[in-house]
């Protein structure tokens, strides 16, 4: 089984793409979208409790919050691990994954 990971930065939307790369688009954009601003879809994205809390606390938060979304809106992904970075109170996640048999 192969796995992969995406880092969650400000790699800009393409559009055409397929395989895993679409897979990791699409989870740059689950990760990055605060749950409530997605019209006819409030509850798509990260609960923005995270944006709130101390660092630390937040990097929890994040890796528990991705964690459930991806699994809810990209059901062709078995994550594996998340890690949160912090760089001067930034927070980057890195995401791993493996693609799920038959999909």
């Amino acid at each position: 089984m192969s796995t992969y990971n995406v880092t969650v930065d400000d790699t800009p939307l393409q559009f055409g793409l397929s395989g895993v790369d679409e897979i990791k688009q699409n989870i740059r954009t689950i990760i990055k979208t605060i749950m409530g601003t997605c019209p006819m879809h409030r509850s798509f994205g990260i609960d923005p409790i995270v944006i709130d809390m101390p660092t630390p606390a937040a990097a929890a938060l994040l890796e528990v919050a991705a964690l459930s979304a991806i699994e809810e809106y990209e059901t062709r992904v078995q994550v594996t691990d998340i890690e949160v970075h912090i760089e001067e109170s930034r927070l980057i996640p890195i995401v791993y994954f493996a693609l799920r048999e038959g999909r």
